[in-house]
């Protein structure tokens, strides 16, 4: 493992994180401060009965364009000592019964049917090992190809940068799998990630706030300056490479102004969804600035724990509980595909010091400090988990419809 070797219709929902959450990450404090020497790296073998972590904040945008960050411990485990540290916030749903009409269970382009829909989501940003996380991203669509059940990627534009010039290949099989969907993701040094604001965004005009943010839309972002380059990137590249507008976008600043000038940039271009993470859960046709937001009742993380455990019985069991009658329901599977070989975030220390402070710039994206790096059993565990839930899902037709973000768009109406 080397780093910075170089830069149908279904409904059940996984979450997988690639890259910085923004569906994930720990709360990181606003302002730049003096930070010590970049530490030497040192990759450090992860001992078996820590919790899995991916040391990202996940952020959490309400329906009134505020952004809420909040920061995930995992559950106590025998034999899980660590803390999963992540932004996102757990999700409070209702009465137990797991019963489904199936009669009723019909889906119109008019809205969703009486079922529960899940969704596996994949957030992508593991710049320091990409070669783990190109064998990663090939490795999920072999098994969701195998199952013939959809997937979204969440994608930065430093990892789509990345795979355009190291993994060509894989590119073009996310564009053409019938079971991909592509989304859009923001991490560090983007100034518009929350807590993240080095550029005082919210102190520029309405005007000069709108072409900074459409800069970076359209351009490549510098990991070390956390400027736009000239090259292009952003939302636009995402666009021009897969063909269509990616379909959720992710408001993550904090502020509302920021969010707000966002939503229009993304709007214009084409998106249809953004997200939230709220102890209320997302109903089906809520909205912030414009933009549906991606519906979810329940946010499983499923990577959370390293130990061999039950998907169905200590996983799925439990959300279903907290669903209770609740029709339609969605529940989000998540994951990072760096949970599939390191625990923590392998980018952290370059933009964050050991207080999770923000680092002043420039940064230096080779000062990735020690990695906890999973070991072969470990990993394995990760994977039968995740081949589990797809069996497990696919299994149940009469409870559950796996479902992608495309097919969402389409029971709204807006395709």
């Amino acid at each position: 493992m080397t780093p910075l070797s170089g830069l149908r219709v279904w409904t059940v929902a996984l979450v997988l994180g690639v890259g910085a959450c923004s569906e994930d990450e720990g709360a990181q404090a606003d302002a730049a401060t003096d930070a010590p020497a970049a530490t030497e790296v040192s990759v450090a073998a992860e001992t078996a009965d820590t919790a899995d972590t991916t040391g990202a904040t996940e952020v959490a945008t309400d329906t009134t364009g505020a952004t809420e960050v909040a920061v995930d411990s995992e559950p106590a485990d025998a034999d899980a000592t660590g803390t999963e540290v992540a932004n996102d916030v757990a999700t409070e749903v209702g009465p137990t019964d797991t019963t489904v009409d199936t009669e009723t269970a019909t889906e119109t382009s008019s809205g969703p049917a009486n079922t529960i829909y899940v969704s596996f989501v994949l957030n992508v940003h593991d710049w320091v090992f990409p070669a783990e996380s190109i064998a990663t991203l090939g490795r999920i669509i072999d098994l969701h190809e195998q199952y013939q059940q959809p997937v979204d990627f969440y994608l930065t534009d430093p990892m789509l940068q990345l795979y355009l010039t190291q993994a060509p290949a894989l590119v073009e099989r996310m564009k053409t799998s019938p079971v991909v969907t592509i989304s859009h993701h923001v991490r560090p040094p983007a100034p518009y990630y929350s807590g993240f604001d080095w550029a005082g965004l919210n102190a520029l005009s309405e005007q000069a706030l709108a072409t900074k943010l459409l800069a970076y839309e359209e351009h490549a972002l510098d990991l070390a300056t956390g400027e736009p380059t000239s090259a292009p990137g952003g939302f636009e590249l995402m666009k021009s490479t897969f063909g269509y507008p990616p379909y959720v976008v992710t408001m993550a600043s904090g502020q509302s102004a920021v969010n707000k000038a966002l939503a229009k940039i993304f709007i214009a271009k084409g998106a249809k969804f953004t997200l939230t993470h709220n102890e209320a859960g997302t109903e089906w046709g809520a909205t912030s600035n414009g933009l549906l937001l991606r519906p979810e009742t329940v946010e499983m993380k499923v990577y959370e724990r390293k130990s061999e455990i039950d998907f169905e019985s200590e996983l799925l069991a439990p959300a279903l509980a907290e669903i209770g009658d609740k029709r339609p329901a969605f529940i989000n599977l998540k994951w990072h595909e760096d949970n599939f070989h390191t625990s923590g975030t392998p980018w952290q220390n370059v933009y964050y010091d050991a207080d999770g402070v923000r680092r002043p710039r420039p940064w230096d994206p080779s000062a990735i400090g020690a990695q906890a790096i999973k070991t072969q059993a470990q990993m394995d565990i990760q994977w039968r988990r995740y081949e589990a839930a797809l069996q497990v899902i696919t299994a149940h037709p009469e409870l559950y419809t796996i479902s992608g973000i495309r097919n969402f768009a389409h029971l709204a109406g807006l395709e």
